[in-house]
């Protein structure tokens, strides 16, 4: 008996063979279901003033992030490009397709709860678009647009290239993960300046704290719209793959700003980020007004006219973003760029205007004609064309002026 117990102990101590091939000695590791997330201190990150498109901080700018629901940036963009060509308005119609609708009944995904055959004008899928990040909203203004979604993917990455956005690469209208797309925080910074140059108003639709549709009542996926009231918009996104991300814009007085953060590890990280680089941008910065028509002329003789002075404006504001401290001086240039005879038009280009500052230009503006000046008949006209040729000849006709402008505290 004690030999048959020891014989079947030695069994239970020998490893079992497995059947087949046998195992590698280092087996592989088995690969996580979904990647890591972004680690403290790999975010991208990035400040711009609007009206002058300066880059005021950033770190790591060109890092490529997948977008997650940042992608809806550029369906609002092609959306109001659509508006502005008169093929959309915000009063148009949409239907809910049962693709828009299965868009946002796809798992993990955010959605404003259209219904399939529902109908909804434009104004309101913008709202859910960007307050409630509704995939299906976003899914439907495609279709509209580009008649599917497919097609209107290929107008977003034709957009972009047309933006010079290089490190961007855009797969859906909405942004649920998907392989080969990706977005950088100096892309969406720039494509976000375009929006607000050409359409300011358009925060309206970004910056309510909740909406309602269908009955169901949803709070705003920016979190900066409850905390600092000079946010009004405009998008963040958020996936296991890309982070925490958003492009927030906030306005103070005449100024205003885009933060954008990529890939934050936390939402709390990605709070503090944003609001560290808008208050820091508001703190240290200023969008000082140059009073340019008292160094260079805000009106110039004009020949052969019924007048004989044509009025300038620019077609600008004229402002530099300047740090609050700063006071070095600033030269204030015109240069005429046409010859200054009749007829001339309203809103005619007839210059430029540049601010320089030791040495760098920091503001131009094509230089504009504020009144028409018809022409006199043929022989005043003659005459002031002569009378401008003899000017020049006597260096009386001057093309380009120049001023120092110092900024006080």
């Amino acid at each position: 008996m004690m030999r048959i117990a020891l014989f079947l102990c030695l069994l239970l101590l020998v490893p079992p063979v497995a059947s087949g091939a046998p195992s590698p000695p280092h087996a592989r590791p088995v690969s996580p279901a979904h990647p890591s997330i972004p680690a403290l201190g790999q975010e991208s990150t990035l400040l711009m003033e609007v009206s002058t498109g300066e880059v005021l901080q950033s770190s790591n700018p060109h890092r490529r992030f997948p977008p997650a629901s940042l992608d809806k940036l550029m369906t609002l963009y092609l959306t109001l490009q659509a508006m502005h060509a008169g093929r959309l308005t915000l009063e148009t119609p949409l239907t809910v397709s049962t693709a828009a609708w299965r868009v946002g009944r796809r798992p993990g995904s955010s959605r404003m709860f259209l219904d399939r055959g529902d109908i909804v004008t434009v104004d309101r899928l913008l709202e859910g678009l960007l307050i409630d990040s509704g995939n299906d909203a976003a899914e439907v203004l495609a279709e509209a647009i580009g008649g599917s979604a497919a097609q209107f993917v290929e107008e977003m990455n034709a957009a972009a290239a047309r933006l010079g956005m290089h490190d961007t690469h855009f797969v859906s209208p909405h942004g649920l993960p998907a392989p080969d797309e990706y977005v950088s925080a100096w892309d969406v910074a720039a494509l976000a300046r375009r929006i607000l140059l050409d359409d300011p108003d358009v925060v309206r639709f970004a910056s309510p704290r909740y909406m309602t549709y269908g009955g169901i009542r949803q709070a705003n996926w920016n979190n900066l719209v409850f905390r600092d009231p000079r946010v009004d918009g405009l998008k963040t996104g958020h996936t296991v793959e890309s982070g925490y991300s958003i492009i927030a814009t906030a306005r103070d007085g005449g100024m205003r700003l885009i933060a954008v953060v990529l890939g934050a590890p936390t939402l709390r990280r990605r709070t503090a980020l944003a609001e560290g680089l808008l208050d820091t941008g508001f703190a240290r910065y200023a969008l000082m007004p140059i009073p340019w028509k008292g160094f260079v002329p805000a009106a110039v003789p004009i020949y052969g006219g019924r007048a004989g002075e044509l009025p300038l404006e620019t077609r600008y504001p004229v402002a530099v973003l300047l740090e609050r401290d700063g006071h070095d001086p600033l030269e204030v240039s015109e240069i005429l760029t046409i010859r200054p005879i009749a007829p001339i038009r309203r809103g005619q280009q007839v210059g430029v205007l540049t601010v320089q500052r030791a040495g760098r230009v920091i503001f131009r503006s094509p230089v504009l004609a504020a009144a028409t000046i018809e022409p006199n008949g043929l022989p005043g006209r003659v005459w002031g064309v002569l009378e401008y040729a003899v000017g020049r000849l006597l260096l009386r006709g001057r093309a380009t002026w120049s001023g120092t402008y110092t900024p006080q505290g």
